[in-house]
């Protein structure tokens, strides 16, 4: 295995926003769970890029440059707040990534998404073009509130879309397979596979890009 792609953290002191008790914590540049299969769960259960406080127990989520790397699927994942120096240095020193499907982020819910959609073998493109049509159907729930967030998730063999509002509070709705490969067959165009040099930002944003050029 590449040594380059290989885990790697540094040990670092942290101030808690709230009460200000400083604790060290493991900050990761390079999760590799293809050496690591276990921390993929530690990541979905919030147990990395979580900052747990011991004296007033606040508990936060953490959003620094780190990048997934997952060998067997050719996927990597930058979750970072903002392109700069430090991201393009982490980069670098990953050296070679030609052939993987490369992804970026900002926020660690981001990212689980992407890895759980990876995981399900599924398209993150086809799933954001989705998420449009879905959020086109809420248009009556939306009148008297406010959708903040809309994700992908799964149980099983069961797959949906948890929908976070600002009144209602949490809901999900079911995907339908067969609408799925539908998303994938009308935007074939958009879905044929290729490897991007760059880390592209796949979200809401970019499917509605995807649509207003269709429509």
């Amino acid at each position: 295995m590449n040594e380059k792609k290989l885990t790697r953290w540094t040990i670092e002191e942290m101030a808690c926003p709230k009460c200000g008790q400083r604790k060290k914590i493991k900050k990761y540049q390079v999760i590799n769970v293809s050496e690591k299969p276990r921390m993929k769960e530690d990541i979905l259960k919030n147990n990395v890029f979580f900052f747990r406080c011991d004296n007033c127990n606040l508990a936060a989520p953490l959003t620094y440059p780190c990048v997934y790397i997952d060998r067997k699927k050719k996927l990597a994942i930058l979750m970072t707040p903002e392109i700069e120096d430090e991201s393009k240095k982490l980069l670098h020193s990953l050296g070679d990534l030609s052939g993987y499907k490369k992804r970026l982020t900002d926020n660690i819910n981001d990212l689980k998404e992407k890895i759980m959609i990876y995981d399900n073998h599924m398209d993150d493109r086809a799933i954001e073009l989705m998420k449009i049509e879905y959020i086109r159907q809420l248009k009556k729930e939306m009148e008297d509130d406010e959708l903040m967030n809309i994700l992908f998730d799964y149980s099983g063999h069961d797959m949906y879309f948890m929908l976070f509002f600002e009144k209602k509070g949490i809901g999900r709705v079911p995907i339908n397979q067969e609408f799925y490969r539908q998303s994938e067959i009308r935007f074939i165009n958009f879905l044929k596979p290729g490897f991007n040099e760059d880390f592209e930002k796949i979200d809401l944003e970019w499917a509605g890009n995807i649509v207003f050029k269709r429509n």
